[in-house]
């Protein structure tokens, strides 16, 4: 079984799949061995562990070779937090995506929140930038596409927002 079809096997409805957050090849081991059935990051961590904020300030060619590294590391699937896929537009994403991919990834996160701004792309966009991530990336890779819209956003749009939804 591929790592695509073990991360896919562990996505069954009313059994919520829950991920642990490593920064680096180390905490990957150490949640690994703690009975993880697979490996997450956070762009957060991963950032702080490297001196960088968060926010696309860690390097892309730090970011994909601690991805690499993580991956090495352990015998299970693992899926990326990969902020907004580090560009602005679909073309970018995608180019990006498909280096991600290469790491050995199973899947990312893509979020919708404008690198070093406040706010967040605008649907159309953020959309195309999904499409090109799904396009670069092989398939089975898992897109999760996240939005920042409630951590940009005033507190009294988010019922309009779930309503929405």
């Amino acid at each position: 079984m591929t790592q695509f079809e073990t991360f896919a096997a562990l996505h069954v409805p009313g059994a919520p799949l829950i991920l642990y957050n490593a920064w680096d090849a180390g905490s990957a081991q150490a949640v690994a061995a703690a009975g993880a059935r697979a490996i997450a990051t956070g762009s957060w961590g991963v950032a702080k562990a490297y001196g960088f904020e968060d926010g696309e300030a860690l390097p892309l060619e730090l970011a994909l070779a601690n991805a690499a590294r993580i991956v090495a590391s352990v015998d299970l699937p693992v899926t990326i937090d990969f902020e907004g896929g580090y560009a602005e537009d679909a073309g970018g994403v995608g180019a990006n995506m498909a280096r991600l991919a290469e790491t050995g990834a199973v899947g990312c996160n893509i979020e919708d929140r404008l690198a070093g701004n406040e706010g967040v792309y605008p649907v159309a966009v953020q959309a195309a930038r999904i499409a090109a991530a799904v396009k670069a990336t092989p398939p089975g890779f898992f897109v999760n596409a996240r939005t920042d819209l409630f951590i940009q956003r005033r507190s009294d749009d988010h019922d309009d927002a779930l309503a929405d939804a």
